[in-house]
């Protein structure tokens, strides 16, 4: 009889592991081949732009255009300094992207110590891929015309995402010790304010489609665990989109706002992944499963392809994925 039931163990123990689906990554298409690519933002369903360095033609990032129909890319931005967080505003042909093109000029190499004295876990975890030296936010037209300084600060200042009803840029800067989301209007000659409040860090806004919500990263203040927060346009009060231990970083929509794309290590997990969560966090599902990371995730205005970055080959390239059927959260038994 003990036989009989230790069989009947393994058996149902057998059934259980065999019964949960196992996720396989769908399959991923490399777009860039050339230099370092990352934080790729849709301009169109079949053409976005990107930060690109360690060219034959540059080392420093620059921003580049690409058609994914025909595979052609032509360079943008022809600064000098790190230029990095770009981000395109559809309606008015505009993009905004951060550089340290005149901070390096400005700024006194005495004072460049004392400004960039960022926590350990910043310069250690490979998870950033971001680069938090001094820089301003600056604006162009999508041809690389028109270039206009946008801030003024001795300091960080990046990521910047527009509210194009307030007329609004937001973005995160450093300062006293902490990053934060400020807000610069446009329209009038005011210097930014300071629109969040936590004792972490708020970095990468991102403006929703239907206009009434925004979404960003809220860091622990030594920057080892971060979630994913939403509030509405004023972010006042925001909602925790995700609770999961580890980091949940560079969150972006869905075009139809009901849920939102971010990349994750949690748990044991040895790299980050990407994700989606329903805005009210009641349901999940994992997106990718490669060797390596992704993250920076963007998603095509008809929700059929996204784009990120993924160190899977080696370097940080730019790859896309077909959008999988829309997310819906399992029926209650």
């Amino acid at each position: 009889m003990r036989s009989w039931g230790i069989l009947f163990f393994i058996f149902l123990f057998s059934a259980n592991s065999f019964s949960e689906a196992v996720f396989v990554p769908p399959e991923a298409i490399k777009v860039t081949t050339r230099g370092k690519n990352r934080q790729p933002v849709f301009v169109s369903d079949t053409s976005f732009i990107f930060v690109s360095q360690s060219r034959d033609t540059h080392n420093e990032p620059q921003l580049y255009f690409r058609d994914l129909e025909q595979g052609k890319e032509k360079r943008i931005t022809h600064q000098r300094g790190q230029l990095a967080n770009g981000f395109y505003q559809d309606k008015s042909g505009h993009i905004f992207y951060s550089s340290t093109t005149d901070e390096e000029k400005e700024t006194p190499y005495v004072l460049k110590n004392v400004i960039n004295r960022f926590p350990s876990s910043v310069k250690n975890d490979s998870f950033f891929h971001i680069d938090f030296a001094p820089q301003e936010l600056y604006q162009s037209r999508i041809d690389g015309t028109e270039i206009q300084r946008v801030t003024e600060h001795s300091g960080f200042d990046g990521f910047p995402a527009y509210d194009p009803e307030k007329k609004h840029l937001y973005f995160s800067r450093w300062q006293n010790g902490q990053i934060s989301i400020y807000a610069k209007s446009l329209t009038r000659s005011l210097a930014p304010w300071k629109v969040s409040k936590t004792s972490g860090h708020d970095i990468g806004l991102k403006y929703s489609p239907n206009g009434n919500q925004f979404v960003w990263s809220r860091f622990s203040p030594d920057f080892r665990s971060s979630q994913i927060v939403s509030a509405g346009t004023d972010l006042k009060d925001p909602d925790y989109v995700t609770l999961d231990s580890g980091v949940s970083w560079s969150p972006t929509w869905h075009p139809n706002g009901k849920s939102v794309i971010y990349s994750a290590r949690t748990g044991r997990m040895r790299d980050y992944d990407l994700f989606e969560v329903s805005m009210d966090g009641s349901c999940k599902r994992q997106l990718t499963g490669y060797a390596g990371d992704e993250f920076f995730p963007t998603v095509s205005p008809d929700g059929k392809t996204i784009l990120f970055t993924s160190t899977m080959s080696g370097g940080e390239h730019i790859y896309k994925i077909r959008y999988p059927s829309a997310l819906e959260c399992p029926k209650a038994q």
